[in-house]
């Protein structure tokens, strides 16, 4: 039994309209994702261009045929544009207007000149060689969705080679001239592969979509909005699942911040904070977890690293914050911190006695006059063993408070 062609062209028509209508709410859902708006045009054109082909078919008027295969093509040059969006956030206007522009005038000249057979091969090439560079794009991508994005990559792959039979048919029919439109096993397969690939690009496109709103939310959940550190809540879910010990944990605390805040204003107590995030990010991004607990507090996880390099760590980023100058309504100023450092030989750690030590260091050096770094007096002893000075006369009090200079 022959398929019906006119009805699949219908049939793409309302799939396509269908799953344009399911872009458009899904981006009403979440207008962060821009590129949704993209493939909702590039969907609703290519079934308006397909409705239209098949008005062209019946009447095979050279100007109906420029409309419908221009349209068509403008559509595919914005699920490409949709494409690059979703993986570089950017809409490229100016790749798509070439491209569509490009492909739509070496069919339209000879369509308009009465060469329907060129014009249909130029279609062919031209929507073969736009869907195998949206592929191409999607194939950079991968890494996001290592099952995901290659499977979408090959659905492209595939509906661009399925126009190829059909511009290779009428090649070898040398007819330039048609007196009515394309009808052949080519034509019927490009039209079933693009309906069942069209269903099953949108159907993948919209997962993508969700399981990146998803990341966006657990990223969110557990992200501190004004350092874009890890939340508290954050810190103890990577402990619990991922962590062993043994571990050593800073506590830091900004000295006199509420000072701060009352001179030069909560803008400049916020700057602070951001700037002492960075550092604790750039400090601990090979080695181990960074948070902001809440307010002016934060905490520094080092999973492996002894008492020693905790306390060096701690008091390097101690000195770097000294050094940054800020300024707010008071004028230019400078701000430090306290650290308190404690350690766990535990494989499983618990993190509520870990910082119960680290707490009482850091009172400790906040007591010892701030600008310091303190360690757990349990674990005095060993620091003192571990780390002693050059000369050899360091004592245990000396490696309590590492003072600045």
């Amino acid at each position: 039994m022959l398929l019906d062609y006119h009805s699949l062209l219908t049939a793409f028509a309302l799939s396509g309209c269908g799953l344009a209508i399911t872009f458009s709410v899904s981006w009403l859902a979440s207008r962060t994702e821009r590129f949704l708006i993209a493939w909702t045009f590039g969907v609703a054109f290519m079934a308006l261009g397909v409705l239209v082909y098949s008005w062209y078919a019946r009447t095979m008027s050279p100007a109906v045929g420029a409309a419908g295969y221009t349209i068509l093509l403008a559509g595919l040059a914005f699920v490409f544009g949709a494409g690059r969006e979703f993986r570089t956030g950017i809409l490229p206007w100016r790749s798509m207007a070439i491209m569509a522009t490009a492909s739509s005038l070496v069919m339209a000249v000879p369509m308009l000149a009465g060469y329907n057979g060129a014009a249909i091969v130029m279609l062919n090439a031209a929507a073969t060689i736009i869907l195998l560079i949206t592929a191409w794009d999607y194939w950079l991508g991968r890494a996001e969705a290592r099952l995901a994005i290659p499977l979408l990559t090959a659905l492209y792959v595939l509906t661009g080679l399925s126009f190829v039979p059909c511009a290779i048919l009428l090649l070898q029919d040398g007819e330039w001239r048609l007196s009515q439109a394309p009808s052949n096993w080519a034509e019927d397969l490009n039209i079933v592969v693009c309906l069942i690939t069209l269903s099953g690009i949108g159907a993948l496109s919209l997962a993508l979509n969700q399981a990146r709103l998803a990341r966006s939310h657990k990223r969110d959940a557990e992200t501190d909005p004004l350092t874009g550190l890890l939340n508290r809540r954050a810190l103890l879910s990577r402990i619990a699942a991922d962590i062993k010990g043994p571990a050593a944990l800073v506590v830091f605390d900004m000295d006199h911040f509420k000072t701060t805040n009352d001179v030069h204003g909560h803008p400049a107590g916020d700057d602070v904070l951001r700037s002492f995030g960075k550092i604790l990010a750039l400090s601990c991004r090979s080695q181990g977890l960074a948070a902001r607990l809440g307010g002016e507090e934060f905490a520094l996880l080092l999973p492996g690293a002894s008492l020693v390099t905790a306390a060096k760590l701690a008091d390097g980023v101690r000195k770097r914050l000294a050094k940054r100058h800020f300024s707010g309504d008071g004028g230019a100023f400078t701000s430090t911190t306290s650290a308190g450092v404690a350690y766990s030989a535990d494989v499983v750690i618990d993190f509520d006695a870990l910082l119960r030590d680290a707490d009482k260091a850091l009172y400790a050096a906040k007591r010892a006059g701030r600008d310091q770094v303190a360690v757990s007096a349990d674990d005095t002893e060993f620091l003192a063993h571990s780390w002693p000075s050059q000369d050899g006369r360091r004592d245990a009090a000396d490696l309590v408070r590492l003072k600045a200079g």
